[in-house]
């Protein structure tokens, strides 16, 4: 294994993988070659996992979880809050989690990981996977492409804490009903392994609910995050980063995929293989 500060992952969570996916990862060993490349996924995939590193003449490592964490959003999202994932790479400084509806366009991973930030995703509008009028940045961002530093994930999770879902002092309601949500769903619990009553995804508690009551751990401005990646709306992210592409993307089939195609294309990228799903 060659020497590296950083460790690129990628979920693979069934052996059927379509075109796009394999197109996704092929990109991803390509380009960040340099770096350590793990694939993760459930222990009833090891012999898939095996027959990819020999298929990439050992440029791939792997590990396995236990398969009810790949079964469902609800088990990945454990995972990905769990201190058993991130210890398994605690040599690592960070992490580059790249899914495989994620494209990687070019090498800025020193880059990115040499501004000291703990989490870095694509930057969300309001309305987040549902962006509304007039759009808004709001937050940094979502965890399919995202980098995280390990060292501070883990201190999050070394000791028991309490957090706020901040999303919820604009949600719409009655004084009553607001009361009930808020005794109910307000407050969560994280520790170690343990998670009890968070109910979002953990791209959004990384990215909102843990910076404003840990000072250590630091996310970038949704403004600056556009150079990191892009998913919903972009075309308007293009503009705002200068038309020039970012380090990746994520969701591109479901974002803008003509858009994609297209830019693709424009930058000496074969996309005959991928044109159609």
């Amino acid at each position: 294994m060659t020497q590296s500060r950083h460790v690129v992952v990628i979920p693979i969570y069934k052996p059927d993988m379509s075109v796009r996916e394999l197109y996704s990862l092929r990109r991803t060993i390509d380009i960040l070659a340099v770096h350590d490349i793990y694939l993760v996924g459930p222990k009833k995939m090891t012999n898939f996992f095996e027959y990819l590193i020999t298929k990439y003449r050992g440029r791939l490592h792997c590990k396995t979880f236990e398969n009810h964490y790949f079964a469902s959003i609800d088990g990945y999202n454990k995972l990905m809050l769990s201190a058993l994932f991130y210890q398994v790479f605690a040599s690592y400084r960070y992490m580059l989690l790249v899914q495989t509806d994620a494209l990687v366009f070019k090498d800025e991973l020193d880059v990115w990981a040499d501004k000291g930030y703990s989490y870095i995703g694509a930057p969300w509008f309001e309305g987040f996977t549902k962006p509304t009028a007039p759009l808004t940045l709001t937050t940094v961002g979502n965890g399919g492409y995202s980098l995280r530093n390990i060292g501070d994930f883990l201190k999050v999770l070394s000791k028991p804490r309490i957090f706020k879902n901040t999303l919820m002092q604009t949600w719409p309601g009655n004084i009553i009903s607001n009361t009930y949500r808020y005794l109910k769903d307000y407050h969560s619990f994280i520790y170690q392994n343990t998670q009890i009553n968070l109910k979002v995804n953990e791209d959004v508690f990384w990215g909102l609910f843990v910076s404003p009551q840990c000072d250590f751990f630091k996310v970038p401005m949704p403004q600056e995050a556009i150079a990191f990646a892009f998913e919903a709306h972009p075309e308007l992210l293009y503009e705002l980063n200068g038309k020039k592409l970012p380090f990746g993307c994520h969701a591109w089939e479901r974002y803008g995929e003509e858009f994609w195609l297209k830019i693709l294309s424009q930058n000496g990228c074969d996309v005959e293989a991928i044109k159609y799903r």
